[in-house]
Order: C-alpha cells, then sequence, then structure tokens
C-alpha cells in the first residue's frame, strides 16, 4: 500500500546531518579553490623574477590564468551538484513529506544479482497486484526480505530520492522462485517489465509473470 506520510524525528534527524555534511564540503570546495588560486600567484611570482624577456612574461602570465581558469572549473562543477544537493534537502525538510510504500505479503520472486546491479523483486502485495522494486539498496540481510516492511522514500525538488530506507517487521521469507542469469535479463528487458525504480505496482499473480511481461500493449 502506497501512502504519505510526515517524516519521523529520526528521519528529520538523519536530514540534518546530510545537510552538515553536504554544507562541509561546500566548505572544502571554497577553500580549495583560494589555496589552488594561491599556489597558482605564488608559483607565478617565483618564477616572474627569473624571467628574461617580455615573451616569457606573457607565457608566465597566460600559464597561471590557465590553471586559475582550471582551478575554477573544477570548483564550479562541485559547487553546482553540492548546491543541488543542499536544495534538495531543504525542499525535503520543508515538504516533510515521505512515500511509503507499506508491504504485507509472504509471496515473492527473487531477481538475483547479476554483476552490481542490485536485487530485484517482485512482491504479490494483494490477489491480483504485483510490486517491483530492487538495486543496491535492498541486498537480503537477516531480516530482509521479510513478510512486513515498509519502505520509505523522500523526494527532492526534481523527483531526485534524497533518502531511501527500509524498515522490516515480521519473519524473514524465502522467495517462491529465484530468477538468475540470461532469464532475469530477459524479463527484466520486456518493454512490460514493471520499473523497479518507481516501485510499479501491476496487476497479477507471480506465477504468471512471465506471460503477463511478454504480453504486448496494442
Amino acid at each position: 500500500m502506497k501512502k504519505n506520510r510526515p517524516l519521523t524525528p529520526k528521519e528529520t534527524g538523519y536530514l540534518d546531518r546530510e545537510l552538515g555534511q553536504v554544507k562541509k564540503k561546500l566548505k572544502f570546495q571554497y577553500k580549495f579553490l583560494f589555496g589552488y588560486s594561491l599556489l597558482a600567484i605564488l608559483i607565478g611570482s617565483f618564477v616572474y623574477f627569473k624571467l628574461d624577456s617580455r615573451t616569457e612574461l606573457y607565457l608566465l602570465i597566460g600559464t597561471v590564468t590557465v590553471y586559475i581558469l582550471i582551478g575554477a572549473w573544477s570548483f564550479l562543477e562541485s559547487y553546482f551538484k553540492i548546491k543541488k544537493q543542499l536544495n534538495n534537502i531543504n525542499f525535503a525538510k520543508i515538504t516533510n513529506n515521505v512515500n511509503s510504500i507499506q508491504v504485507t505479503s509472504d509471496r515473492y520472486i527473487e531477481l538475483s544479482e547479476v554483476e552490481d546491479e542490485g536485487v530485484h523483486y517482485l512482491f504479490q502485495i494483494a490477489d491480483n497486484q504485483i510490486l517491483s522494486f530492487g538495486g543496491q539498496d535492498f541486498y537480503p540481510s537477516k531480516n530482509f526480505p521479510s513478510d512486513s516492511f515498509e519502505i520509505a522514500i523522500c523526494y527532492g525538488e526534481n523527483e531526485e530520492i534524497v533518502f531511501l530506507k527500509k524498515y522490516t517487521s515480521g519473519k524473514k521469507l524465502k522467495p517462491v522462485s529465484r530468477i538468475t542469469g540470461k532469464k532475469k535479463w530477459d524479463l527484466i528487458a520486456s518493454v512490460n517489465y514493471p520499473d523497479p525504480d518507481k516501485f510499479t505496482i501491476i496487476e497479477g499473480h507471480l506465477d504468471k509473470i512471465e506471460e503477463i511481461t511478454a504480453h504486448n500493449i496494442v
């Protein structure tokens, strides 16, 4: 079941810690730019007193300018990424909205990991509904997957995921089946496979998942 709820105090604390870490990164970038530019100027000043011609002076000025511009470019790249993180965290705190997916089920199919893409799942969440999700945040553990858990997602300004948490309860489950190798890739590659990154819910039963995903939509 999907619903919206406010942030818990623990989740707000998590966002505050993330905000603090991101602000530290931003301060470091300012220090980096200042230090990098200062170093280029100091080295340039040292070389200046060893110059023998105006041509060498122009070459020195050009070299120092290029080095400073490289530092500024590196700074701006990091700055905009960090600023985006700050905006997203602040947006999540202000909107105070968590997308909560609560799952109670005793049947699921595991699509086992291949390389580093994580583990994917298909959960039978109702008589005629299947939830698709997975990735590197959902590796099996001693408590997960279980017959009762919540996936909590907080989004930023442009639907970027600010944080994703899973809260497990109930008892650990074993999958009704595991799909691996080529069979997994063929299934996920189907145009009708429910997008796991969007926590898609489709109609159907697990025992007919291959028929459902193979069906062509006209």
